[in-house]
This record gives structure tokens, C-alpha cells and sequence, in this order.
């Protein structure tokens, strides 16, 4: 993972900040991932980073307080990301932060798994919304405009299970308490 610059460093800051105040009120994030940001989520949003395509729109679906799409976006401004998130408060969290933020790369549909409006070439990513051997799958539903399923891996490393799809990308790292975490990037083959 590539060093932050302190303009990257400060735009994560206000965003960690901006949660924090959301969070006062709304159940946004897990008392640990607010305890240690960096450790918990941050190191999520890098690891995306570092493994994701190019050019490539990034959906993050069940987006729930930003991470990993809503941080990727304060660090790839140039590329489309697609927030996806049914609740209600977290959708408008969603919608204020990149508002505040002044992310106009940011979109934020108030929904479930597939959505609609698609971009071709589209990344998927999701933390938590599936369970780690489903999310292949469940990504897939999404249609052709699905390229690239990003997979973040913990304990559990289940194989990938769709067809036309080949590991373009992997990187591991540590996590909380030193835990080693994986991500992968499978890419559609052509």
C-alpha cells in the first residue's frame, strides 16, 4: 500500500471526524472502528486502493458508514464511486459527507443489491453485507456491466465460485491485533 500524502491524510481526517459526529446520534459504526479508525477501516479503503483497476467505476454496496467507497473516493477524486445503501440515516450520512466533503465523484443510491443504473466496466466491493462465500455470487447478479468482484478475506477463504472470472489482483496485509486479511480482485475475462 502507498504512503498518504498530508492532503490525503487531512481529507481521511475529515472524514473520520464527520462519522465521529454522525455517529454521536446514529448508529453509523461499530464501537471499534471508532475507536480505531486507521486500524479497523482505514486500512480497508488502502487495501482497496491498492488492488483496484485502473479507471474502473467502483460500487460499494451496503456502504453503511463509507468504508472502503466513500474513503476510496477522497482518494481517487478522478473515479466514479457508486454508494449503495438501504437505510435510510446511513444513506443520507452518505449523501452529506460527500456534500461536505466536496466529492462530486460521489453517488449514493438509496438501495439494495442489484441496482440498476450500473456502470459498464463496473467494480464491486463489499465488506459485510454478504456472507464471505456468497459475495461472489451475489456480485455477480449485477449483470455484464460487472468486471472486477472485489473480495475482502479474513479467516475464511473460501474459493471463487464464477465462472469467466480470473484473480487479476491480491495483497496481504494485517488487520486489527495484527489479524492477516486479504483482498482480492477478480477480474471478468474477456
Amino acid at each position: 500500500m502507498k504512503p498518504l500524502s498530508a492532503d490525503d491524510r487531512a481529507r481521511v481526517e475529515a472524514f473520520i471526524a464527520l462519522r465521529a459526529k454522525w455517529a454521536a446520534t446514529h448508529n453509523l459504526s461499530g464501537p471499534d472502528a471508532l475507536r480505531d479508525p486507521w486500524g479497523v477501516d482505514i486500512i480497508d479503503a488502502l487495501a482497496l486502493d491498492a488492488v483496484a483497476a485502473g479507471e474502473a467505476p467502483l460500487v460499494d454496496v451496503g456502504s453503511g458508514s463509507g468504508v472502503p467507497g466513500l474513503v476510496y473516493a477522497l482518494l481517487r477524486p478522478e473515479r466514479a464511486v457508486t454508494l449503495v445503501e438501504p437505510l435510510a440515516k446511513r444513506s443520507a450520512f452518505l449523501r452529506s459527507a460527500a456534500m461536505t466533503l466536496g466529492l462530486n465523484n460521489v453517488s449514493v443510491e438509496r438501495s439494495r443489491w442489484p441496482i440498476t443504473a450500473l456502470l459498464p466496466g463496473s467494480q464491486i466491493v463489499s465488506r459485510a453485507v454478504f456472507p464471505v462465500p456468497e459475495w461472489p455470487r451475489a456480485a455477480a447478479t449485477g449483470g455484464p456491466g460487472v468486471a472486477h468482484i472485489i473480495r475482502f478475506l479474513a479467516a475464511e477463504r473460501p474459493a471463487f465460485d464464477v465462472d469467466d472470472f480470473h484473480c487479476a489482483a491480491a495483497l496481504d496485509y494485517a488487520g486489527p491485533g495484527d489479524a492477516q486479511r486479504r483482498i482480492e480482485r477478480w477480474s471478468r475475462v474477456a
